[in-house]
């Protein structure tokens, strides 16, 4: 014969602890309704905000690309002028994307090839403290340590070398040890400039423009 089933009684139910947990669980939901609502309305609302954010600095960053691209453009065409202003007006139109510090490289660039030292100090500055690891980073670092010589400022000229020489890649690496050697010789520390100039002398892939540069600062170093 099969056996009654056992009659549980509320009593026995409510002693349950699992059950009991739900049912607190449940009570505490019931009770903090709104304030789950409110929060789950603020975390939309977060959300929505972030997603807008993110789209608007696409599109930002998009439209500063595209002004740099046709500034960069106006600039090969010759008419320095025109790309000036373009590259001035992606600088102070889009701060803090790529494309305003890049613009910021090829001001300091202009300003250099005009002679005005201190306006390319500021932009070459500007643009080397955001992005050391640039592509472009070793030639304002050439840049400015040259500015830097030209004001008897020795010790900048061969921080910023040698800070760019720690993030450069080798044909870049042997640009700044050009202008390393530069620095030392014309502060008569031969000795230290002849052991760059012999190392490179030495590397066999060293190229064309590199190697005449060294040698020419080979005949400085003994003379």
């Amino acid at each position: 014969m099969l056996r009654p089933k056992k009659k549980i009684t509320r009593k026995e139910i409510q002693r349950d602890p699992f059950l009991e947990s739900v049912d607190q669980a449940q009570a505490h939901l019931e009770d903090n309704r709104s304030i789950y609502l409110k929060i789950g309305i603020g975390l939309i609302v977060v959300l929505l905000f972030f997603n807008f954010r993110s789209d608007h600095n696409a599109k930002h960053s998009t439209q500063a690309s595209a002004t740099l691209g046709k500034a960069l453009v106006t600039l090969d065409q010759g008419d320095k002028s025109s790309a000036k202003f373009q590259l001035e007006t992606v600088f102070n139109e889009f701060e803090g994307t790529s494309s305003a510090f890049t613009a910021c490289y090829y001001l300091g660039k202009m300003e250099y090839e005009s002679d005005n030292k201190s306006g390319a100090e500021t932009y070459l500055s500007t643009f080397i403290k955001k992005n050391s690891k640039d592509p472009l980073a070793p030639s304002a670092a050439i840049m400015l340590s040259d500015i830097f010589m030209s004001s008897d400022d020795v010790d900048d000229a061969l921080k910023i070398v040698n800070k760019a020489l720690k993030n450069s890649n080798k044909y870049d690496t042997r640009s700044l040890e050009i202008a390393k050697v530069k620095i030392l010789l014309d502060q008569n520390k031969k000795g230290e400039a002849k052991e760059i100039i012999e190392r490179l002398l030495n590397e066999n892939d060293l190229s064309t423009d590199h190697k005449q540069s060294v040698q020419e600062m080979q005949g400085m170093s003994v003379s």
